[in-house]
């Protein structure tokens, strides 16, 4: 299988687990058993990992997270990589908000919605809504972000009762650790079920 390309967008004030966790989640997948076992014994990846994964920020800089931890991106929306797979964590409602008001970054969003999959995380569905693409289509969000997703964005069918929904090819995840379970079924999608199920194994998170 050719190594699909995840870039997750950053910015100040992102939830750390809302981006960790797929990171994780996908950075640990492997083809088969052996390879597998490999990675959790060997300091670095392998080079046959079917996910790639990067962060990207709008300007490249240094981001803090919610909870104060820095994280240096990888790329700026100038100079990432073709991505296959784009990842759009939440946070807190006000640094979700500076992000739908940032031009630059909706048009990067929109630019993407041909690839293979665009995913949120949590409140991600809010900055996923306003570039229009969820419009139509069903998605979900947190728990206490679910009628500001409705009012916000009528066009929209919100789904409340389910941590991960499919649309098209856009998909989105309800609640902060509702990264994993989007990430593992991206894994089942791309992989199969039973490398979605290894995977899930590994980092002993019951599917």
């Amino acid at each position: 299988m050719k190594t699909k390309k995840v870039g997750i967008l950053l910015y100040d004030f992102v939830d750390a687990l809302d981006f960790t966790g797929p990171a994780e989640v996908l950075s640990l997948t492997a083809n088969n058993k052996v390879e597998q076992a490999m990675i959790l014994y060997r300091k670095h990846l392998l080079p046959t990992q079917p996910f790639d994964v990067c962060t990207i920020t709008e300007t490249g800089k240094q981001i803090k997270t919610h909870t104060g931890i820095k994280v240096e991106p990888d790329f700026s929306i100038m100079n990432c990589p073709k991505l296959d797979i784009l990842i759009i964590p939440g946070g807190p409602l006000r640094a979700v908000q500076s992000v739908i008001k940032n031009k630059k970054i909706q048009d990067w969003i929109i630019k993407h919605k041909s690839i293979e999959f665009i995913c949120s995380v949590c409140t991600g569905a809010l900055i996923l809504g306003e570039t229009g693409l969820l419009d139509g289509k069903q998605a979900t969000t947190h728990h206490l972000a679910l009628k500001i997703l409705k009012e916000k964005y009528p066009n929209i069918q919100v789904v409340s009762d389910s941590k991960v929904i499919h649309d098209s090819n856009l998909i989105t995840s309800g609640g902060v650790s509702s990264g994993i379970n989007l990430a593992l079924y991206l894994v089942e999608k791309i992989m199969g079920k039973s490398t979605a199920e290894r995977t899930a194994t590994t980092i002993e998170f019951i599917l």
